[in-house]
């Protein structure tokens, strides 16, 4: 189990965002669905950490969770 936190700047709109992603892969992809298609990004990981196992953790890597700041 892993959590991802990628750094995103809209250059479209010049804003700043935090996405957070609970998951079971190694390799984490970034989710292309939460973009939108008329703007320009840059995506940036900030780290990518392997989680205790936990049930709390599992039910959050189970369901993908991911959170935006």
């Amino acid at each position: 189990m892993y959590k991802t936190v990628w750094a995103i700047h809209d250059v479209t709109t010049n804003s700043d965002i935090e996405f957070t992603y609970y998951h079971f892969g190694k390799e984490p992809k970034i989710a292309t669905w939460y973009f939108e298609a008329d703007h320009v990004y840059t995506v940036e990981m900030i780290w990518n950490l392997r989680l205790v196992n936990t049930p709390s953790l599992f039910f959050k890597c189970l369901f993908h969770e991911w959170i935006v700041k």
